[in-house]
């Protein structure tokens, strides 16, 4: 995903974060993103496969978010 926005800037920004953070910067970051979609869907493809949690911001979501919509 090489034209993907977060691979252009700090990925801090996209890594899990502590109570009382914000993702928001991340968040608006990815609205913007052409790979937005490719991003969600390969995050739920490793949870998927791996059974196990993906963290950090993908596609516009937390971690906790991703895990509330399935």
């Amino acid at each position: 995903m090489a034209s993907a926005l977060c691979a252009q800037t700090d990925p801090d920004l996209f890594a899990d974060l502590k109570p009382g953070g914000s993702s928001r910067t991340a968040r608006r970051i990815c609205q913007h993103c052409p790979v937005q979609a490719a991003c969600t869907a390969h995050a739920a493809m490793l949870e998927d496969h791996d059974g196990a949690r993906v963290c950090g911001i993908w596609g516009g979501a937390t971690s906790r978010q991703r895990r509330r919509a399935t």
